[in-house]
């Protein structure tokens, strides 16, 4: 017999998912740096147990926590559930573009230092999203935390590949803003917050 689900585990599932994420996109990003497919293949593969398990969560907020939770945590949760579906396809859109591109390189080798540090940027606003203390959370709310990526991108505007690929970890790091301010109303307990 199953336990009905609290707030408070539901969001620690959003957490736990929204880490999850981050952790697909930092090996997306290796599979990048090391043209490594068959790396890229198990990220792929991963993309639909993670699915399962948001859509899987999808349903317990819309069945179950719409009776126990203020309404402002559902719609959040619900906004946040659709922000890691867009977060985990842009992951795919990187682990995809390695299998591609294999046995060749995504990248020429001097802009892979640059896509490194694109990851590593994406993968810090998402960690930071996912974050316990409401206050690290909240300072992703800052347009300033994109400053650096943005300045990474304009570097890389040069064939038509590499600038979609950028735009990828571009969209991937906005959408981790976005997923950052609902996490924040998500959590049990929360107010209402302006953005």
């Amino acid at each position: 017999m199953r336990t009905t689900p609290s707030p408070e585990s539901a969001a620690a599932d959003l957490v736990r998912l929204t880490r999850a994420t981050a952790a697909a996109m930092e090996r997306a990003t290796v599979a990048l740096e090391e043209a490594d497919v068959a790396l890229a293949d198990d990220i792929v593969a991963d993309s639909v147990r993670l699915d399962w398990e948001r859509d899987e969560l999808a349903r317990r907020v819309h069945t179950v926590l719409a009776l126990r939770a203020p309404a402002v945590s559902v719609l959040a949760a619900i906004h946040a559930l659709t922000e890691l579906e867009r977060l985990s396809g842009l992951v795919l859109q990187v682990a995809r573009a390695v299998q591609r591109a294999y046995p060749h390189p995504v990248v020429p080798h001097a802009l892979t230092p640059a896509f490194v540090e694109l990851g590593r940027l994406a993968v810090w606003l998402v960690e930071l999203a996912a974050a316990d203390d409401g206050h690290a959370r909240a300072s992703i709310g800052v347009e300033d935390d994109l400053a650096d990526l943005r300045r990474l991108l304009a570097t890389l505007r040069e064939p038509t590949d590499i600038a979609a690929l950028s735009r990828v970890y571009e969209r991937f790091a906005e959408h981790a803003v976005v997923l950052g301010r609902l996490m924040r109303s998500a959590a049990p307990g929360s107010r209402v917050t302006a953005a």
